[in-house]
């Protein structure tokens, strides 16, 4: 199953449109992929964690798409400790778009 979502977003990480490394997150979304695994061994995740939640429930919204239905946010977070384990200079913010984008992907289209 880790090596199924690690070769998602792998993938997902070569499409990903340029123009998302110009747009500016704020907030705990600029928590680095070192910080986050470092963070991840005690409860001080729960803010940046929180953030990755509300991120993909933006994306939800603002999609039109149940990209949450039937996820769990160990699940989510799995995913993040996975591509922050390969790119620790990169934030969760990136971590979170590759995500989503996956997620997306995988949406059967109506």
């Amino acid at each position: 199953m880790k090596s199924k979502i690690l070769t998602a977003l792998l993938l997902t990480a070569v499409s990903l449109p340029a123009h998302t490394a110009t747009v500016r997150m704020m907030g705990a979304g600029n928590v680095t992929c070192k910080e986050w695994t470092q963070l991840r061994t005690s409860v001080e995740y729960f803010s940046a964690g929180n953030w990755v939640l509300g991120f993909l429930s933006s994306t939800a919204w603002n999609t039109g798409k149940d990209i949450l239905s039937a996820k769990k946010a160990d699940t989510l977070f799995s995913a993040v400790d996975e591509f922050c384990s390969l790119q620790v200079d990169k934030s969760i913010a990136d971590a979170a778009v590759e995500l989503a984008d996956q997620i997306l992907d995988r949406m059967p289209s109506k």
